[in-house]
């Protein structure tokens, strides 16, 4: 009776990888001896930087149609709102709240871009070292800084994004509509412009 003797071969899954990297590895290195060759054929790495300044642009132009604020100052709501991480929505609500007048006063009290109410948050803003001063709430970055906390703090406790802009205004559900078209003009603003963007680097 013979021995069957079983011979211990690596799986196809196992022999794949080297070979994988080889070919990654010969792709890598062809790409850099292309560029080595060729100099003045380089990939177009530029494109997202100009799709960002045209969107920045057109978003800019959107404000401007929106509000009789001069164009520097809006250029620095636009600056402080993408600090935020939330961009679209935070100008969207300076917007509906203040027509992106830093100075905004409303008759129930409610200061600056965002709409800030001080009897109601200045304690906690101020425990966040947010803000030192009620004067404060009428500085463009210290008032977004502000709202973006306040919106924050709601949607954290509805993990609804309308609930918490009804919350964010006292109740009205029509103030949560009108900013969430507002965030929607902006986002087909942007999207025109990347669009042109993307249609200038074909040409």
């Amino acid at each position: 009776m013979t021995k069957e003797v079983i011979i211990d071969t690596p799986s196809k899954k196992h022999s794949l990888i080297p070979r994988m990297f080889l070919v990654l590895m010969a792709m890598i290195t062809l790409t850099l001896a292309f560029g080595a060759i060729l100099p003045g054929v380089r990939p177009n790495l530029s494109f997202n930087a100009n799709s960002d300044d045209a969107a920045k642009k057109r978003i800019l132009d959107w404000m401007a149609e929106n509000s009789a604020v001069p164009d520097q100052v809006l250029a620095k709501i636009y600056n402080a709102a993408a600090v935020t991480g939330n961009r679209d929505l935070i100008l969207a609500i300076c917007l509906v709240e203040s027509n992106f007048n830093p100075h905004a006063e409303s008759d129930k009290g409610a200061i600056g871009l965002m709409g800030i109410m001080p009897g109601v948050w200045m304690n906690e803003l101020k425990k966040k070292g947010i803000i030192s001063e009620k004067e404060d709430l009428f500085r463009i970055s210290g008032n977004i800084a502000a709202g973006a906390h306040v919106l924050e703090t709601y949607l954290l406790e509805t993990n609804d994004l309308r609930k918490a802009l009804v919350r964010y205004v006292g109740g009205a559900s029509s103030y949560a509509t009108r900013v969430l078209q507002a965030q929607q003009q902006i986002k087909l603003a942007q999207y025109s412009a990347e669009q042109l963007a993307s249609a200038g680097s074909l040409n």
